[in-house]
């Protein structure tokens, strides 16, 4: 064992020279005195497991902190030793991971045991808190996959449906694609033998020519290299078997029609090599419509980028040519842990967007009452079956597969999913309803008099389009409520006055309205529409203290200063009478994703959903808000411009903004080494699609090497 010890010591100083090895060597130590005397399935000492986990660790690069806790993980749960032991021996920061791993028990029968839906949210939520934590459990299952052969049949079908259903699409949404091939290759032999079987045969029948075909092509792709002065290499692929049976089932195909059963990979070295290549590829050979997909431009949101196409040659032979750049190769490879940078730790990756989007899904399903339909949601959004489909203008949208043109709207803009009445799907026009197949190109008709429909929620898939709906549903029959309150206040107050001869103005009313904690009588109309409140004796004598013997004592609530710009840009729902204000720590600008946080002093504060302040809070304080269409404003922005010292360009910088009729509040330059100078721009926007087409001209600006949103407290 000691010897697999000093290998995965070497590994580690393969890219981490200054790592902690007494710490390593420690870890090492507690946990093969833990495991002494324990034995796995497979008649090895246990150790070798967490040995193992540590290795594939090893192979992420990852720090010595998470190493150790990989060696430690299986402690608390299967040996004498408490968390507690491990933080005293190990410190904080090791024992929290390892206890992050240990609370997340065995996900056996999900859909069976309603104890399940929490065990998995715990997952995704420890996991969003501490990436290290989820790298750990896939590590462990991976070794475990890998050993599954002496388990009983019944056992080895359970893990195995247990990795195809939660383990390998969680390693797909953190785009580690390495992990999640082996994930799923080996758990589909054990889950669906006889599909395996089947297919295997299938493709080992096509194997032989198709490699002899590629490897034809591929001495042509070598030329087309040659002749564009590109370096490259180029490597060949099989699609998997587990992949395969997925596509023959969602499409309803024989393996005759997978295209990308074959597929030739090339790694070049730089963004402009690879549309090169793809520009001399479709002057070979014609490409199949539709199978064209640029990653690069539009990546998936795991983080994968990659050209694809598919090409016919003369003689009928179809295949898939993927094109991308050695960075996004490892990427595609490693995922998140590509991003591991172990000086600057864990902070570096809690901002991954590929975090974001679990903390996304869990935010959308936390109120779902019914655990099965829980479980049911969100092994629906793990998942990776994504379609692909394209705007008129030729931007690609992902969507989950079934997504509809209304599903399509909504991915579009807000407004547009609202309006919609109609879509033309590859020039025929079709219903809303109308489900979309990858490499559609779709066009939303609009109509002002358009609006959303309660049915729409029975057909749409995406959590984006539901949540937009049932909100403005909502919204809409607040409207009615409203309508039903006022007139039920009317009727109340003509004969509280008659009753007490009472004469009061309409202001009057309105600040007498706000003793109930309402901002003002819409609120409270809409209350008595939907019931939430009678207007009884009680009510109306708190409106109307002076008809009382004594004064009333009650303190009235602190009136809002409606006055705020967050007041007014931001809808809140389910609440009232709250002061709102725009966190200075993001400074988020209309069309951002949005996320409340409810504070003692400041009310609510509006953070951007992916400002790392928002990862240490208390979830139940975050709320769901959204912005106000129909209120404009201007937003202050900063951005940091890595530049060319040359003359000129800060007068360059400074018209875009003009043209794009920005105000600008500052502009600096600083001038570094090397040539190179750094500009600091302070201006407005009014929403976040005129930031982005400044950030974009900034960036086809001649002399400029880098352009980086800031936040205002940044230096």
């Amino acid at each position: 064992m000691i010897k697999r010890f000093f290998e995965l010591q070497e590994k580690i100083l393969g890219y981490y020279e200054d790592a902690n090895l007494e710490l390593l060597k420690k870890a090492y130590s507690f946990a093969a005195n833990a495991h002494m005397n324990q034995m796995r399935a497979t008649n090895e000492p246990y150790i070798i497991h967490p040995l193992a986990v540590a290795a594939t660790l090893a192979d992420m690069h990852l720090d010595e902190i998470s190493i150790a806790a990989g060696l430690l993980h299986d402690i608390v749960e299967d040996t004498e030793y408490n968390i507690e032991e491990i933080r005293h021996q190990f410190g904080q920061e090791v024992s929290d991971i390892v206890w992050g791993v240990t609370k997340i028990s065995k996900i056996s029968e999900i859909d069976k045991e309603d104890a399940q839906a929490e065990t998995l949210k715990k997952m995704i939520v420890a996991m969003t808190q501490d990436v290290r934590v989820i790298l750990i459990k896939l590590a462990d299952r991976l070794h475990n996959i890998r050993t599954l052969d002496v388990l009983p049949p019944e056992k080895q079908q359970r893990i195995a449906r247990e990795t195809l259903d939660i383990y390998a699409p969680i390693a797909y949404r953190l785009g580690m694609g390495k992990i999640k091939d082996e994930l799923e290759n080996v758990s589909f032999r054990y889950a669906f033998p006889d599909d395996y079987q089947r297919i295997h045969e299938q493709v080992e029948q096509k194997r032989v020519a198709a490699i002899a075909r590629l490897s034809s092509v591929r001495d042509d792709i070598q030329r087309m290299l040659k002749r564009l002065a590109i370096n490259g290499d180029i490597e060949y692929r099989i699609k998997r078997e587990v992949s395969i049976y997925r596509k023959l089932v969602r499409q309803d195909i024989s393996i005759d029609r997978v295209y990308d059963l074959v597929a030739l990979r090339v790694i070049t070295a730089s963004v402009e090599n690879c549309y090169a290549l793809m520009g001399e590829i479709h002057q070979a050979w014609q490409h199949i419509p539709g199978r064209w997909r640029d990653f690069i431009t539009n990546p998936k949101p795991n983080g994968y980028q990659s050209i694809h196409t598919t090409v016919l040659t003369p003689d009928g032979f179809k295949f898939e040519i993927q094109i991308r750049t050695r960075e996004m190769h490892k990427v595609a490879d490693e995922g998140i842990a590509a991003h591991w940078k172990y000086k600057q730790g864990i902070a570096f990756l809690d901002s991954d967007q590929r975090l974001q989007w679990f903390r996304d899904m869990i935010e959308n399903h936390r109120h779902n009452p019914d655990p099965r339909e829980f479980i049911t949601l969100i092994k629906k959004d793990l998942k990776p079956n994504e379609i692909y489909v394209f705007t008129p203008k030729g931007k690609v949208i992902n969507l989950p597969a079934g997504a509809t043109a209304v599903d399509f709207a909504y991915a579009i803009h807000t407004e547009i999913g609202h309006r919609c009445r109609g879509a033309i799907v590859n020039e025929h026009l079709v219903p809303l309803r109308t489900e979309l197949r990858s490499g559609d190109v779709v066009e939303i008709l609009t109509g002002n008099a358009a609006s959303p429909s309660v049915d729409w929620l029975k057909f749409v898939v995406s959590n984006r389009a539901r949540r937009k709906i049932a909100a403005f549903v909502q919204k809409r029959e607040l409207g009615v409520f409203e309508e039903k309150g006022r007139k039920i206040w009317a009727r109340s107050l003509r004969e509280y006055r008659r009753k007490h001869k009472l004469k009061l103005s309409e202001s009057e009313i309105r600040e007498r309205i706000a003793r109930l904690n309402y901002p003002d009588p819409e609120s409270l109309y809409r209350d008595l529409g939907s019931g939430r409140r009678v207007l009884d004796q009680r009510a109306l004598r708190a409106i109307f203290p002076e008809l009382r013997t004594k004064p009333p004592e009650a303190a009235v609530q602190k009136k809002v200063p409606q006055s705020s710009p967050a007041y007014r840009l931001v809808n809140v729902e389910g609440f009232q009478n709250i002061e709102i204000s725009f966190a200075r720590c993001c400074r988020p600008i209309k069309g951002e994703d949005i996320l409340g946080y409810m504070t003692q002093k400041r009310g609510l504060v509006v953070h951007r959903r992916d400002c790392p302040n928002l990862r240490n809070t208390i979830p139940e304080r975050l709320k769901q808000v959204d912005w106000n269409e129909n209120r404009e404003h201007w937003y202050p922005v900063r951005y940091d411009l890595l530049v060319q010292n040359k003359p000129g360009l800060l007068s360059s910088i400074s018209q875009i903004t003009a043209q794009a009729n920005s105000n600008i509040g500052r502009l600096e330059s600083e001038t570094l080494s090397q040539g190179l100078s750094r500009i600091r721009i302070t201006f407005e926007v009014r929403d976040i699609d005129q930031l982005r087409k400044i950030a974009k001209k900034f960036q086809k600006t001649r002399g400029v090497f880098s352009v980086t949103r800031k936040r205002p407290a940044e230096k």
